[in-house]
């Protein structure tokens, strides 16, 4: 008896601080300004990306692939960390290129929390 409560315990605190990782993850992707993305966002990606982040920019479908829509279903299984890495450094082969060296992680984390404000 002793020991199956010692197994509750320990499976209890491995579930708690599971649970705290995955909330913790989806959490410190949002660290961001949206407002302040919005303005980066304005100036760094509507011409690829279109205004409301639906990949219809002027150039958004001329590109080989075109710009991500950032409200379609494909675009909304990626997690806020796969966003980020992409931002930071962009797509090999394709026009997504990397904002590391333009941008500073505050920028980029702004940036970020704006894009995940267009999944709608």
């Amino acid at each position: 008896m002793r020991h199956t409560f010692r197994v509750k315990v320990v499976l209890g605190w491995v579930l708690a601080l599971s649970a705290w990782c995955l909330t913790a993850q989806w959490v410190s992707a949002a660290e961001g300004d949206a407002a302040k993305g919005k303005s980066i966002y304005q100036s760094k990606c509507v011409n690829c990306h279109g205004t409301e982040g639906k990949g219809d920019g002027p150039l958004g479908q001329k590109v080989k692939p075109p710009a991500t829509n950032f409200s379609s279903a494909e675009s909304k299984k990626k997690s806020p960390e796969a966003l980020q890495t992409t931002i930071e450094n962009g797509v090999p082969k394709t026009s997504m290129m990397s904002w590391k060296k333009q941008l500073n992680e505050a920028e980029i984390q702004d940036v970020l929390a704006y894009v995940l404000s267009l999944r709608k």
